[in-house]
């Protein structure tokens, strides 16, 4: 029998964040701690090791950026999604570089933020609707900052979906592709863009290309 996921909620509203963490624990997830500030949030996440946390960006002593990072650098299998009002680009991409393996906003619906949830602990990388536009702004061949990896068209392309969270069956659907042909090019992305999953890829693609 697979244990029940476990979770970190952090958010320094008291009625919100024991409010989500009841909805998680109705539906199976097993909530180790809940935290109010950055601070508490590192130590506890280094303390009770838990599967996924759930943080907030707006936080009274530091960013949930910074703790994202902090948690991750630590213990990458960690998935940290960030739970939050700001829905702007900028925030989306320092969370996903920070490490943040989803991004949802509180006013996205309890069904959207549970689906984002255990997306991300089987590995996606997902956003919610609200900020799918600034995610669907990323284009690697069109981007400023250049290209330091060296894509072919394809791998651009394939790369731009697995950074909106798409998977590799979704991606050869949009793409017209085979699945084989998806996955071979998903492999080449992780060596060209030194990556050891998608996660870290979007990641990398991220901080690369935002």
């Amino acid at each position: 029998m697979t244990a029940a996921p476990t979770m970190l909620v952090v958010d320094d509203h008291p009625v919100f964040r024991r409010g989500i963490a009841e909805l998680f624990r109705a539906v199976g997830y097993t909530v180790v701690g809940e935290a109010a500030s950055a601070a508490e949030a590192v130590a506890l996440a280094r303390a009770t090791r838990p599967d996924v946390v759930l943080m907030d960006l707006g936080l009274p002593d530091d960013s949930g950026i910074v703790a994202t990072a902090r948690i991750v650098g630590e213990r990458p299998a960690t998935k940290v999604v960030v739970v939050t009002m700001y829905d702007d680009d900028g925030s989306v991409r320092q969370a996903l570089a920070a490490g943040a393996t989803g991004y949802v906003v509180k006013d996205a619906s309890h069904p959207e933020i549970l689906a984002a949830v255990a997306a991300t602990v089987q590995g996606s990388v997902v956003l919610s609707s609200t900020v799918a536009g600034a995610a669907g702004r990323f284009d690697a061949r069109r981007s400023s900052a250049g290209d330091p990896f060296r894509l072919t068209p394809r791998e651009a392309d394939v790369l731009d979906l697995v950074v909106r969270g798409l998977t590799n069956s979704q991606i050869a659907e949009r793409l017209g592709l085979s699945g084989k042909t998806v996955a071979n090019n998903v492999s080449m992305l992780l060596a060209k863009c030194g990556a050891v999953d998608r996660i870290q890829l979007a990641a990398v693609a991220r901080a690369a290309f935002g």
